[in-house]
């Protein structure tokens, strides 16, 4: 082989990766974590929820929106509380 052949044979060697700054590794935790209002929200709209389904059971249909009321959706309460559980739980799947 002549030199120029072993010259382009032999690669280069990438070079080192800079470190990176500590400032720069806690930026960077700090950008996965939850928003402040995720915890409560969470878990406003899940109690929320049972409260609906537990007064619909406890006033005998007759609130939150039952038959007294003028807005009559009857069975519907329990939609709309497994509902508001269901967005609730919906939101802890995006909890990091």
């Amino acid at each position: 082989m002549s030199e120029n052949e072993k010259k382009t044979t032999n690669l280069r060697k990438r070079p080192a990766k800079p470190e990176v700054p500590d400032s720069a590794k806690v930026a960077k935790k700090s950008d996965g974590a939850n928003p402040a209002w995720f915890l409560p929200v969470t878990l406003t709209l899940m109690i929320v929820g049972l409260v609906w389904i537990m007064v619909y059971y406890i006033s005998q249909t007759l609130f939150p929106l039952g038959a007294g009321t003028p807005f009559d959706i009857g069975a519907g309460n329990i939609i709309v509380g497994f509902g508001l559980m269901m967005v609730g739980f919906g939101f802890l799947t995006r909890w990091k």
